[in-house]
């Protein structure tokens, strides 16, 4: 099983939108995946309360709560065990015990930020923290800032700046925008559940199109991950 974890110390920095677009395009391909939520909201397990009410999961992924260290253990070992082939992990705010043993027990660590000082900032410390957790422990993890909410219109000269600083670290190819399939996954589902939904209405097809556009991006981000965990 292949774990990729997204973590960053800014609570509301999108790691959650984030998971969840990665594991619709996995569940979309026929991956068995499996969620560690380590967030004190669970909002994973909110997700798939709503999906499975609209009908907009699958049972090809699995919730776990992990709020301690031994949970974590243990989630870890019962996704192994039940043969997923994706473990993702989704950090809470701020730093912890439990946040640098995600981080040091992955394959792939992926910290999201948005074109703002705020999230930059702490994206950067974020880096930092994690490439310096990987060093003592003289270990090395690919680690990879993924750039999210961008606007689909033109940047403004400031965002543009601040999309050249952060391309001097290490980042995903591609880039999800600001979209509202994004916005409204939390309480919709999967993306390609949604979606197959969406095209089976004929009053909503251009909605449709808005979210093939974001499964896409989704497929594309996926497809930057799996080429990372290719060198691992």
């Amino acid at each position: 099983m292949q774990l990729i974890t997204f973590a960053s110390f800014k609570g509301g920095a999108g790691k959650t939108t984030a998971v969840m677009a990665v594991t619709s395009a996995l569940s979309h391909k026929g991956k068995k995946v499996a969620l560690i939520d380590t967030d004190e909201n669970m909002p994973l397990l909110e997700w798939r309360e709503n999906a499975i009410k609209a009908d907009t999961w699958s049972d090809d992924i699995a919730v776990y709560e992990a709020d301690d260290l031994r949970s974590f253990e243990q989630a870890f070992e019962a996704s192994e065990n039940r043969g997923f082939d994706f473990g993702i992990i989704d950090t809470r705010g701020g730093g912890s015990e439990l946040n640098n043993a995600c981080v040091i027990n992955t394959n792939l660590v992926i910290i999201p930020s948005a074109l703002t000082q705020l999230d930059m900032t702490q994206a950067l410390v974020t880096f930092e923290h994690v490439i310096g957790l990987h060093q003592t422990m003289e270990i090395e993890i690919p680690v990879a800032l993924l750039i999210q909410r961008v606007p689909v219109g033109k940047l403004t000269v400031s965002q543009k700046q601040d999309l050249t600083s952060l391309s001097e670290l290490p980042c995903c190819d591609t880039q999800l925008h600001n979209r509202d399939a994004f916005a409204s996954l939390g309480k919709r589902g999967l993306l390609s559940r949604v979606l197959d939904q969406m095209r089976s209405d004929p009053l909503k097809r251009i909605s449709a199109n808005h979210m093939a556009t974001a499964l896409e991006e989704a497929h594309a981000l996926t497809g930057d991950l799996m080429e990372a965990l290719e060198g691992v």
